[in-house]
């Protein structure tokens, strides 16, 4: 039996793979050439079932991990990885992978704003314990306050959206049954 590695569908889809990593490099420096960064547009144009983006960081993966390597720094990579599976399994627990792609934006704003008032807790718990001046701990409770409420939105537009999702009207269907009686069946 032939391995299936020596398809051509797939050895081309490995060559266009390969091509793709080779011009992202290109384009992703500084002031990289106009003719690297047309060559990877019209690739990634040209084969976009293969939906060669997603090997890039998406936005709220890259400010979670930004979040992170900013709040713990280099020396705790250990606790990084322990929170980058711990807002994997919120997000799980949460449904992302059977939510629908608007639920699925929301769930990574709920896992994101669930990070940052974490973080801002940590440090506002820390600082409070501490002798420090009026204008320190009124921007610290201010910070405290802002990051509760975009956490307490985030959660609210995530039910509602989910609310709105199962009140959608169920298609009826109306069957004759034999003897002429109308059976009424709801989806």
């Amino acid at each position: 039996m032939k391995a299936i590695s020596n398809s051509p569908i797939i050895d081309g889809t490995t060559k266009i793979r390969e091509e793709f990593h080779g011009l992202l490099a290109k384009a992703n420096k500084e002031h990289p050439n106009p003719a690297d960064v047309k060559a990877l547009s019209d690739l990634l144009y040209k084969n976009k079932d293969l939906k060669l983006w997603g090997a890039v960081l998406g936005m709220g993966a890259l400010a979670e991990h930004t979040a992170l390597e900013n709040a713990l720094g280099d020396r705790a990579q250990g606790s990084r990885q322990c929170w980058k599976h711990r807002l994997e399994f919120l997000r799980k627990d949460l449904g992302y992978e059977t939510a629908s792609p608007l639920e699925r934006l929301l769930i990574q704003q709920v896992s994101l704003c669930w990070l940052n008032l974490n973080m801002v807790e940590f440090t506002h718990s820390n600082l409070m314990h501490q002798s420090i001046t009026l204008t320190h701990g009124i921007y610290w409770e201010k910070r405290l306050s802002a990051a509760q409420r975009r956490f307490t939105r985030a959660c609210e537009t995530l039910a509602r959206v989910r609310k709105l999702s199962r009140n959608t009207p169920a298609l009826q269907f109306n069957i004759a049954a034999s003897g002429g009686q109308q059976v009424n069946l709801t989806k």
